[in-house]
């Protein structure tokens, strides 16, 4: 009799627990579906919600799919993280332009715009580390203008939270990508774009000022063609040039006059596509 009653007593506690941790309703679901798999992983996520003394939902992908309507409200996830998107219902809910996005992780399409089965999907393994970053520039937007929900489990997370070996590939494209754009960002110190007008009756006009290619500085320069490499073959671009720096004496390779153009004035006027000086 007593055993009986022991039995009883545990039942009701893990029932409370189990209440507790919200995952009543989720066991309920994945049982509707048919799917022992999801309501083991349910069980297990809800257990290791509690990180570090913070809350921390971990989503199924067929939990996730649940939040496509405005009864269930209305989710998305990006690079593994997941958002309360319902406030921008117009834009997120049935019928709105970006619907597509909710319910799953379709970080791709975010650069891709492509919205077909090919591209709503989390792989990113296609994308260069630029636009790697401009991902990650999509995912700050969230975290500032929405409310954060958790993680998904799969691709960029584990069970227990913990970033995989995808998520950890993720992060190097960003540091190269950040390297790459501080590398940029010197060379155009260095050499600030030229402003450029093309005017149907007189032609391209090339020019610089001390605030060209929106680089302040305190000389103008004159313009010059800037190559990629030594090789003229390269693609260019139009620079303000110092012609008495230390950047111009070694950098000479890499830069040409524009033909027809006098070598020290700050304003050039091609009526048309010219040769270069070599």
């Amino acid at each position: 009799m007593f055993s009986k009653y022991l039995w009883l007593l545990l039942l009701l506690g893990i029932a409370y627990f189990l209440q507790s941790r919200n995952l009543i309703r989720e066991i309920k679901f994945h049982l509707m579906g048919g799917t022992w798999l999801n309501v083991i992983d349910a069980i297990y996520l809800g257990l290791n919600n509690n990180v570090s003394g913070k809350e921390q939902r971990m989503f199924t992908a067929s939990e996730l799919k649940r939040y496509t309507n405005l009864e269930n409200g209305l989710y998305l996830s990006i690079l593994g993280q997941v958002f309360d998107v319902t406030k921008g219902e117009k834009h997120y809910g049935p019928g709105g332009n970006y619907h597509a996005f909710t319910g799953r992780d379709a970080s791709l399409a975010f650069i891709t715009g492509e919205f077909d089965d090919k591209g709503l999907t989390d792989d990113i393994s296609s994308l260069s580390a630029q636009q790697v970053k401009a991902l990650d520039d999509w995912l700050q937007f969230y975290k500032a203008n929405y409310i954060y929900k958790g993680k998904l489990y799969g691709r960029y997370y584990n069970q227990d939270g913990s970033p995989t070996a995808e998520s950890y590939k993720i992060q190097e494209k960003l540091l190269v990508a950040k390297k790459e754009k501080s590398l940029e960002e010197k060379q155009k110190r260095m050499f600030p774009p030229c402003n450029i007008e093309w005017n149907p009756e007189i032609g391209t006009v090339f020019w610089c000022t001390k605030k060209s290619g929106g680089v302040e500085r305190d000389w103008v320069g004159v313009p010059r063609m800037l190559f990629e490499t030594a090789n003229t073959q390269s693609t260019s671009r139009c620079t303000c040039v110092k012609l008495d720096s230390m950047e111009y004496e070694e950098n000479k390779a890499k830069l040409r006059e524009y033909n027809g153009c006098a070598k020290y004035e700050t304003k050039c006027v091609l009526k048309k596509k010219s040769n270069m000086k070599v």
